[in-house]
């Protein structure tokens, strides 16, 4: 792969069931491969001694700050794709496929090369590819992106999507502070499914 090639990280999460229901979101972080290094270094500068991954949902709020900060440093954009309101009785299978449906077609438009998603499981990671080839079939995706998945913990660059997720859901709980302070690097895409 060459150094300027676009890579996405990519990690999901539903939003606060209470206050945003029917509601699913993916973030991804979009570098280069020259990027990934000096990014993973960053990342993996936040962990406390004793952890062995950043989760934005375990962070206080001053880590969440500091995370954002570190975030808003680096020289990285963002997209961010949330797909509400869902039918309440879908499946959160079928809100992810609905999502990647938009997500990855968006990833292609901008050039990206690789999606490295988080891995749920050989089961999980296998429909993943299938709806990536559903989307070629249907023509809706014409390039010749690839997906892979790593293990969350194993790789820092997976964290920085679970923070977008995170500040993503508090802008629509009615705290957008931390959000903010990244939105200038954040492509934001709402879809109803």
């Amino acid at each position: 792969m060459i150094d300027d090639a676009f890579i996405a990280w990519v990690d999901e999460s539903g939003s606060n069931t209470r206050d945003d229901p029917g509601t699913y979101i993916m973030g991804a972080a979009i570098t280069t491969l020259r990027q990934c290094e000096p990014t993973r270094l960053a990342m993996a500068g936040l962990l406390l001694p004793g952890q062995v991954k950043l989760h934005w949902r375990d962070e206080q709020s001053r880590r969440q700050a500091r995370i954002t900060e570190t975030l808003a440093a680096l020289d990285i954009e963002h997209l961010v794709v949330v797909t509400s309101p869902h039918e309440v009785h879908a499946t959160s299978e079928r809100r992810r496929r609905l999502t990647l449906g938009v997500l990855f077609p968006e990833l292609a438009g901008l050039g990206v090369d690789q999606v490295i998603l988080e891995s749920r499981g050989p089961k999980d990671d296998q429909r993943d590819r299938q709806m990536l080839d559903h989307l070629r079939q249907r023509r809706l995706l014409n390039s010749t992106m690839r997906i892979d998945h790593q293990v969350g913990r194993d790789e820092p660059l997976l964290w920085i999507p679970d923070a977008l997720c995170g500040m993503v859901t508090a802008r629509r709980c009615g705290e957008p502070e931390l959000f903010d302070r990244l939105a200038s690097k954040i492509t934001f895409i709402e879809r109803a499914p």
